[in-house]
């Protein structure tokens, strides 16, 4: 690895994702999202696919736990300290993606969302960005991951969260209408939930587990291959966000 100072802000300050990370946290959706004038419709349909998403990750995260093998002896890629900060880690994702499943269900009861919506009224299915995550996720099962490395895993674990942190934050300092056509599901429970002080902890744990783990990784490539990783999970967090007018 090369000499600066951590993995994470060789890649936020890197030049080539610089744009890239800017349209994956800032765009036209979360601007009305935060505004409250995203009707609650287009609210449905996108959380019906992140819903969707958010299953997928539950496998993600199993495959993650998978590919954590603790050292029989000293002198290994990483330390045994490491690799147990990353284990604990991966269990509260786990427990978080399960509450989170929970809190869809509730809150889509408590403001009449459909978690079932599609755009023109078809058939419930995983659109195609959706299906693209889904398949990234499932590259990462015991069955059919033997290809990925935990190190590609943790950099795309910390790319998905901290967009998504940084992305509701940005939503969070639009300035809202008074009344908001969602009824006030973003306002009221879905912002505070992905841009609040807890949310942020659990991003900065994966950031710590990450930066760790690949600081005492002994491959020449870590840098390659962490970049390769995380442009591929900004293109498609990028592309997650609906495109409105």
């Amino acid at each position: 690895m090369s000499s600066h100072k951590s993995i994470t802000a060789h890649l936020l300050q890197h030049p080539d994702t610089a744009e890239l990370y800017k349209t994956a946290t800032q765009c036209r959706f979360l601007e009305l999202a935060g505004q409250g004038r995203l009707p609650k419709e287009s609210l449905s349909q996108w959380l019906s696919q992140d819903r969707l998403y958010a299953q997928a990750y539950g496998r993600f995260i199993g495959g993650l736990i998978s590919r954590v093998q603790l050292p029989i002896s000293s002198g290994t890629e990483a330390s045994r300290t490491t690799l147990f900060r990353i284990l604990v880690m991966l269990q509260t994702a786990l427990i978080g993606v399960t509450t989170e499943l929970q809190f869809f269900e509730k809150t889509a009861m408590e403001y009449q969302l459909d978690l079932a919506a599609m755009e023109g009224g078809q058939e419930f299915e995983a659109n195609k960005v959706t299906k693209a995550c889904i398949d990234l996720f499932d590259s990462f099962t015991a069955e059919a991951g033997s290809g990925r490395s935990l190190l590609q895993g943790l950099v795309m674990l910390w790319a998905l969260e901290k967009v998504y942190l940084d992305a509701w934050t940005f939503a969070k300092q639009q300035r809202a209408a008074t009344d908001a056509l969602d009824g006030g599901a973003l306002r009221n429970k879905f912002i505070p939930n992905w841009a609040g002080h807890p949310f942020r902890a659990f991003v900065d744990q994966i950031q710590e587990c990450l930066d760790a783990y690949a600081s005492e990784t002994a491959t020449s490539d870590v840098d390659q291959i962490a970049m390769d990783a995380w442009k591929e999970m900004l293109i498609l967090e990028e592309g997650f966000w609906p495109r409105v007018q």
